[in-house]
């Protein structure tokens, strides 16, 4: 497992599990920072999930040897179900589509049971020159 550094990665906690060519995984175990006042998941830690796992998914649109930078542009969540302390998200992201300056992106949340919480929809812009 790896963890990318970043303070908001370390303060949130979660794992870049698998990388590949246009797609991230990333896992989370909830714990109780993570729980907002209903004590289910806090919409910010799953749109933060969202984001991070497409983000890196653009990032690896040369391959996951090659990290291009990307800033978030826009992004989109829906909201569709809850978890539970103790168990584990699953963030997968897709780079769709795109150019050279600009990268689109999906990305699905789901418990290990596969429920899925969340799914979401952003765009990217590349700081990095792509060929």
């Amino acid at each position: 497992m790896e963890r990318p550094y970043s303070g908001y990665a370390e303060l949130i906690g979660y794992q870049l599990v698998d990388k590949a060519k246009d797609f991230a995984r990333l896992t989370l175990l909830i714990g109780p920072q993570h729980l907002n006042r209903m004590e289910v998941p806090h919409g910010g830690v799953l749109a933060t999930l969202l984001d991070s796992a497409t983000g890196f998914a653009v990032a690896f649109a040369d391959g996951p040897e090659r990290v291009l930078k990307a800033v978030t542009l826009s992004m989109n969540v829906q909201f569709m179900g809850q978890g539970k302390v103790g168990e584990t998200i699953i963030a997968e992201g897709r780079r769709t589509g795109g150019g050279r300056t600009v990268a689109f992106a999906t990305g699905e949340l789901r418990t290990e049971a596969g429920l899925v919480l969340a799914r979401g929809d952003a765009v990217y812009r590349f700081l990095d020159k792509r060929g």
